[in-house]
């Protein structure tokens, strides 16, 4: 390894120097795309930041997008995997207790999620690549909303929740964490972190009374 590419992996853990350099390039592209959109992005920028020469990158990735790709990949799976960590499980607590323990899960993974996307909203085809490679992965929206499906299914096993559509009381449930994350990041709702979230008790309130009115 050269002198620069070791200077550029100094204190990472691994014997494999190809492994630390190409971790060491999506790091470095995953703190600059924190800082801007993907699309802007450039290949000289990302190899300056990672102290190495332009052409190293290339070594690894076919080229930047697909670099890009991987950092913006990893950023997001680390959302959902936040976001399925310590959710209650059916039975536990009362129905309004966990719903709002899902809704807040969700509301934070949309709030940090939807900036990725809306950085890729003037480059369609990074988008779609983007798109392609959440659902190859154990990323996509579908894992989030299966999570609160499989939740109320087991309520309905355990006879706390009545005989009703779940898949629709899901989109419900999860459009609405949605709408408040996007109106925030817009501008809309002008409210500060805590006064977001203090409006998903009613949320939940109004959703559960929706379910038991057909009980």
């Amino acid at each position: 390894m050269s002198p620069r590419r070791a200077k550029a992996v100094r204190g990472r853990v691994g014997d494999d120097p190809a492994t630390a350099l190409r971790e060491h390039l999506i790091d470095t592209a995953e703190g600059l795309l924190a800082e801007r959109h993907a699309a802007a992005l450039t290949t000289r920028e990302i190899a300056r930041a990672a102290d190495l020469s332009d052409g190293v990158l290339y070594n690894y990735f076919a080229d930047k997008n697909e670099l890009v790709i991987t950092a913006l990949v990893r950023r997001y799976g680390r959302l959902v995997v936040r976001f399925d960590a310590e959710l209650p499980q059916p039975g536990d607590a009362t129905l309004e207790h966990n719903l709002l323990a899902y809704s807040r899960a969700a509301l934070e993974m949309h709030l940090d999620g939807l900036p990725i996307v809306a950085g890729l909203l003037s480059d369609p085809e990074l988008l779609r690549r983007f798109i392609d490679e959440l659902h190859r992965n154990p990323y996509g929206p579908q894992l989030y909303q299966q999570r609160i499906i499989e939740y109320l299914h087991g309520e309905q096993r355990l006879g706390r929740l009545p005989a009703v559509d779940v898949e629709a009381a899901t989109t419900l449930f999860t459009g609405a964490t949605m709408m408040l994350a996007l109106t925030s990041l817009m501008g809309m709702a002008g409210e500060t972190g805590e006064e977001l979230f203090g409006q998903l008790p009613g949320i939940v309130t109004i959703l559960l009374n929706g379910i038991n009115a057909r009980s």
